[in-house]
């Protein structure tokens, strides 16, 4: 009897789990059929699914999309605040994702999980990346070269995961005009666009690539799904291609329209950067806070065997450091006598007004570069940089410079900062502490302090004067 209940309860078991199985299964398959189109409603699948769910995957594949549906809303500051709650559990795609996401709002530095620095979807993702840039930066021989090396390692099974990495290639392309200028890019891209058949994103960028494919009842269709659609990103390619479609045909009041409503949709994508990006200093500077924490609790107990033993180990080294001490004496006289003879050979040292002049041109050159912006500058590794020692480079910093080197690396980074305040309003957004990185300093807090002893004022009130 025992052995048949327990028989009945397990499949019975057995049967609710496939049935919830089945079921999440099938509200996925929802998802990825609504997240392209309408991303608020797939938002609240995700959120259905991941509230009445406890599997650690399905957990971490609700993260990825929620962030993905956030950013096809330009909802850039919640997307930016679950990357950073969620990227340490996340597995290859995810943190594919992310990356991209970081990327188009100009945020080139993200240093995911090291378990998946090596991981072959990541290292293919990173390479599509580079043929970016190298568009970006206009070599175009170099990123026809690298396109066509990474389409050769993408096939149909794991094209998903480099969607938007493809997507954000195209807009470059676009951008660039590449495509009508040079055919050779034709191949690539029909490849690229054959992966994504049935997306109406790759559908708009296969008409605005090769126009003869456009039809009247693909435009009705397409505006259709434009007007319905919560895709911010989606509209936004939309409104790119009908600008050039009616200036292609001359149609000048269509094309105003679209154009000042394309214009107000870049804003608001501009505006959502902006602001992210600000969000984003201050959330990884919180997560960096926390971690430190957290490490310092975990060391505490540690600590208490580490004193306790070390205490022992002090008292054996007392012994024989009075042991030694006696011993020590007669070098340590032997050693002045040195350090003195030493001393007073450099003091003889002279610096000829022509090796001055010849680092004082190689320090102004550098100034030009604007070596001062490392955070890690020092009189050493300057002296290295000009091929010279630190004495020399001190001398000559004193003599033509009228101050010492701090001084000198300070002035000139709270100079470089006034600059970009004065010259680029975007910048008078930016929080204080993407300030103090951008010129260069290792904390606001000195920063702040520096730029009140140079200017008599602080940075905020600067940025509010210059409002």
């Amino acid at each position: 009897m025992r052995l048949f209940l327990t028989f009945f309860f397990g499949l019975l078991f057995w049967q609710i789990s496939a049935q919830d199985v089945s079921d999440t299964k099938q509200i996925f398959q929802k998802i990825d059929s609504l997240i392209i189109l309408n991303p608020v409603r797939a938002r609240d699948l995700v959120g259905y699914v991941k509230k009445n769910n406890q599997n650690y995957e399905i957990i971490n594949r609700c993260n990825r999309l929620l962030v993905q549906a956030y950013y096809y809303e330009n909802n850039y500051n919640d997307a930016f605040q679950e990357i950073i709650q969620t990227e340490d559990y996340q597995n290859a795609n995810g943190i594919i994702f992310y990356r991209n996401i970081l990327y188009s709002a100009g945020i080139k530095k993200f240093d995911f999980s090291t378990n998946y620095k090596q991981n072959s979807l990541i290292k293919l993702n990173e390479e599509i990346i580079t043929a970016n840039e190298l568009i970006i930066q206009g070599a175009r021989d170099k990123a026809l070269r690298k396109i066509s090396d990474v389409l050769t390692k993408v096939h149909s099974e794991n094209a998903h995961t480099f969607r938007d990495s493809f997507s954000s290639l195209l807009i470059n392309l676009d951008e660039k005009s590449w495509m009508s200028k040079f055919p050779e890019f034709r191949i690539p891209v029909l490849k690229i666009l054959s992966y994504y058949s049935s997306d109406t994103e790759f559908d708009i960028f296969k008409k605005k690539f090769f126009p003869a494919d456009i039809s009247d009842e693909w435009l009705a269709k397409t505006k259709i799904q434009i007007d319905n659609t919560t895709n911010f990103q989606l509209r936004t390619i939309y409104y790119n291609f009908l600008q050039d479609y009616y200036f292609d045909r001359e149609d000048v009041s269509n094309y105003v329209l679209i154009t000042d409503e394309r214009n107000e949709h870049i804003a608001k994508n501009n505006k959502a950067i902006m602001q992210a990006r600000s969000q984003w200093v201050y959330l990884t500077e919180v997560k960096h806070n926390e971690e430190y924490l957290f490490a310092k609790k975990r060391d505490a107990s540690g600590l208490i065997g580490l004193v306790f033993l070390s205490c022992i180990v002090l008292l054996i080294l007392v012994v024989k450091v009075q042991q030694e001490k006696q011993k020590n004496k007669r070098y340590l006289l032997l050693s002045n006598k040195i350090k003195t003879n030493s001393v007073k050979k450099k003091e003889t040292q002279v610096i000829s007004e022509n090796v001055k002049l010849i680092l004082l041109e190689r320090l102004e050159k550098l100034e030009s570069k604007n070596f001062f912006l490392d955070p890690n500058i020092s009189i050493q590794t300057l002296a290295k940089k000009l091929d010279s020692n630190s004495k020399y480079v001190s001398d000559v910093i004193n003599t033509y410079k009228k101050k010492n080197f701090t001084a000198y690396i300070n002035e000139m980074r709270i100079q470089y900062i006034k600059q970009k305040l004065n010259n680029e309003l975007v910048y008078r957004t930016y929080k204080i502490k993407y300030l103090a990185e951008e010129s260069g300093f290792s904390s606001h807090s000195v920063f702040s302090s520096v730029f009140k002893s140079i200017e008599g004022i602080s940075p905020a009130q600067y940025i509010q004067l210059l409002k």
